[in-house]
C-alpha cells in the first residue's frame, strides 16, 4: 500500500525469534515507523495527529487468523451511541455512520496487543516512533493499529479514525520486518470507541466508596453519641 499524501513507513527489527520454542522464551522487538516524509507533508493528512495512538499488535499465524478489515473483525462491541454523535478526531466535520461503541483494548482471537505508544512532535518534517519492548510467547507475525485520537478516557465514547498496517510474518533467525504503509486512516475507517474500568480497578473503586461510607456513618454515629 502507498499513502496518497507523503509517506509512511515502518520498519520493525525483531531479535531472538524462537518459534518453535516454549512459549516463555523472550522476543525482543525494536519499532521504527514514521509518517510525513519528505517534508512538507502534515499528519492530519493522515487523519492523524500529535499523540495518536499506536498499537502494536502480534500473533502466531500457526493458530490465530489475520486480522479483518472491518471494526468488529478487529474489536469487540461494547455499546451503542443511539442517537448521540461526535465529531471525529482529528476532524471535527466527520462522525462515523455506524453508532456502535467498541473497546480499543481488545483484539481478534489470538492476537496480543504487544505495545502501545503515541506519535510525538515532528522532528524535520518526519513524525518518528523508535521503541523497543520484549513480550514472552512464539509469535511470527505482527501489524500496527493506528488512532486519530489521543486518548480513550474511561466511561467515555471518542469518535476516531483508525486504520491497519498491511501484516508482516518474520522468520526464525534475526530479521527485519518491514510492515508496508498505513495508509486507510480514512473517513471509511470512522468508529467509536470507550474504555471502561478493567474488573479488577471497578472493584477495587466500589471497595472504597464502601470503605468512605462506612467511616462516614461511624463518624456520624460517634457525634451522635458525643452529643
Amino acid at each position: 500500500m502507498r499513502a496518497t499524501a507523503g509517506r509512511c513507513w515502518l520498519a520493525v527489527v525483531a531479535a531472538c525469534l524462537c518459534f518453535g520454542v516454549a512459549p516463555a522464551q523472550a522476543l525482543v522487538v525494536t519499532v521504527d515507523l514514521g509518517w510525513g516524509y519528505p517534508s512538507g507533508h502534515t499528519l492530519s493528512e493522515y487523519n492523524l495527529q500529535e499523540g495518536s495512538i499506536v498499537q502494536v499488535v502480534m500473533y502466531n499465524s500457526a493458530t490465530a487468523s489475520p486480522p479483518g478489515t472491518a471494526t468488529d473483525d478487529n474489536f469487540d462491541i461494547y455499546s451503542d451511541m443511539g442517537t448521540n454523535t461526535i465529531p471525529a478526531q482529528p476532524s471535527t466535520n466527520t462522525t462515523p455512520t455506524d453508532t456502535t461503541i467498541y473497546f480499543p483494548e481488545t483484539t481478534p482471537a489470538g492476537h496480543v496487543i504487544a505495545y502501545t505508544t503515541q506519535i510525538g512532535p515532528a522532528v524535520d518534517g518526519w513524525w518518528n516512533i523508535y521503541a523497543q519492548f520484549e513480550i514472552l510467547g512464539t509469535y511470527d507475525s505482527l501489524y500496527i493499529r493506528v488512532f486519530g485520537a489521543t486518548d480513550f478516557p474511561e466511561g467515555e465514547a471518542v469518535s476516531t479514525y483508525w486504520g491497519l498496517s498491511g501484516v508482516q510474518t518474520g522468520t526464525n533467525i534475526i530479521d527485519t520486518w518491514y510492515v508496508p504503509y498505513i495508509d486507510n486512516t480514512s473517513a471509511t475507517n470512522l468508529a467509536y470507541f470507550e474504555v471502561i474500568p478493567e474488573p479488577g480497578s471497578l472493584a477495587l473503586f466500589m471497595t472504597g466508596g464502601a470503605g468512605l461510607w462506612i467511616a462516614h456513618r461511624r463518624r456520624q454515629k460517634k457525634h451522635l453519641r458525643e452529643g
